[in-house]
């Protein structure tokens, strides 16, 4: 074992000595006001109450959850190499469930708290990682250390707390949304769009008046006199009657002189279905995903969409920025040489045509080898001595041997002009 591989980063991390002015916050603000005005859990189920906001969440999170994640390293090479096997931290971050879980749960946290938290609670003999306790961003709080308050780190260094226990930035797994420079903690969705007049409240109030149209607020029909003679007691007592009849579901009746009108609002009158069409298309504007994967019209063609352009859209415009900042964090566990990417494999791979004719010209220009070819699709096994055999010549078709017949040209009629 070379001596490189024995020196690891410190205890303490070296950003200690970065004297960056800032307060201490909660990852998540307000997390000990978890009413229904909090942004703690009560905001997080409150967010996933509202159907668009779940549709975006569980989109994003179940899929950079299902992404295979790789280490590969530098150390001694020229040319990054795939660590196998696959380390422990990214094969299961946390023992007690699968990755796919710890992942999705990450992300969801992430998008709406703006923070993804967890303790490192193992490490190998080279202090590598490789577990880690997933925390509620709600439930952590993040400071850097001012040297008025007692601290066992030393002053300027960042110190998680979470619940009666302090950590080092050394010890914790923090992936840090959108956020001003300087800032300790990124700003979720929650905390932005759900504060009693962001778009969130919006599209909660239409969802609830959409739900309750037909029942609350709005009277379920008239009763009207046909006749001048009709006193107020007598249509009082054939608005009990009929209520009667309606609470018992048994066959209504009218007094005479009276008659009954049914009223009916359409949503489509009240303009609630623009209403919630915006709704929905400002959702999708903060996950930045396209409007469609809502059911919001955004007005796009997807004449010349295809399902390869469709996830290069998804990958650069929507879940790059996520992705990089897992993957950058991630990285931050092993040693200098060593970085951790997501397999997009599954989300960028083309129809089977496609592939092989890809494979097909790299073959055929020489910068591709078959059994690299067959190394890309995971159902074929390898063959040995694939590369050594010489390309196959295609065959041309075969010529005929008949010469075809010579063309003569018809007679033309005398007089007929040319």
């Amino acid at each position: 074992m070379g001596l490189a591989k024995t020196f690891m980063r410190s205890a303490v991390a070296e950003q200690q000595v970065r004297m960056i002015v800032s307060n201490g916050f909660r990852i998540a603000p307000a997390s000990d006001l978890i009413g229904d005005t909090g942004w703690g859990h009560a905001g997080f189920v409150r967010a996933l109450g509202i159907p668009g906001v779940a549709r975006a969440v569980s989109l994003i999170s179940d899929l950079i959850g299902g992404f295979p994640w790789d280490a590969y390293t530098t150390h001694g090479r020229e040319v990054a190499k795939k660590v196998t096997p696959r380390p422990l931290l990214l094969e299961q971050p946390n023992p007690e469930e699968v990755r796919m879980v710890t992942m999705s749960a990450w992300v969801a946290d992430y998008l709406l708290h703006g923070n993804a938290v967890g303790v490192y609670t193992e490490r190998n003999a080279l202090g590598v990682p490789t577990a880690i306790v997933p925390v509620p961003a709600c439930r952590v709080g993040v400071r850097r250390v001012d040297g008025q308050t007692y601290s066992v780190l030393p002053e300027g260094a960042i110190e998680y707390s979470i619940g009666t226990r302090t950590f080092s930035a050394h010890d914790i797994f923090h992936v840090k949304g959108l956020a001003e420079p300087g800032e300790l903690r990124g700003l979720g969705v929650l905390e932005a769009h759900l504060n009693g007049r962001g778009s969130l409240d919006l599209a909660e109030e239409l969802a609830r008046q959409a739900r309750n149209i037909d029942g609350n607020g709005i009277p379920t029909g008239v009763l009207k006199a046909t006749s001048p003679d009709v006193t107020p007691d007598q249509l009082r007592e054939a608005k009990a009657l009929w209520m009667e009849t309606q609470r018992d579901r048994t066959v209504a009746a009218l007094a005479p002189s009276t008659e009954f009108q049914a009223l009916a609002w359409k949503p489509e009158e009240l303009q609630l279905v623009e209403a919630r069409q915006f709704s929905l298309l400002e959702t999708a504007n903060l996950f930045g995903l396209p409007p469609r994967y809502l059911g919001a019209s955004s007005g796009d063609s997807m004449t010349y969409s295809t399902q390869e352009s469709e996830a290069i859209e998804l990958l650069k415009l929507s879940i790059g920025g996520h992705l990089a900042r897992f993957e950058q964090t991630l990285s931050l566990a092993f040693p200098r040489g060593t970085q951790v990417r997501a397999d997009l494999g599954a989300l960028l791979r083309s129809d089977t045509v496609a592939r092989y004719g890809a494979y097909k010209t790299g073959i055929d220009a020489g910068f591709l080898l078959p059994s690299e070819a067959r190394e890309k699709e995971d159902d074929l096994p390898p063959i040995d001595g694939i590369d050594d055999r010489p390309p196959r010549q295609q065959t041309q078709p075969p010529v005929p041997n008949s010469q075809p017949a010579a063309i003569v040209p018809l007679p033309t009629r005398k007089g007929n002009a040319s």
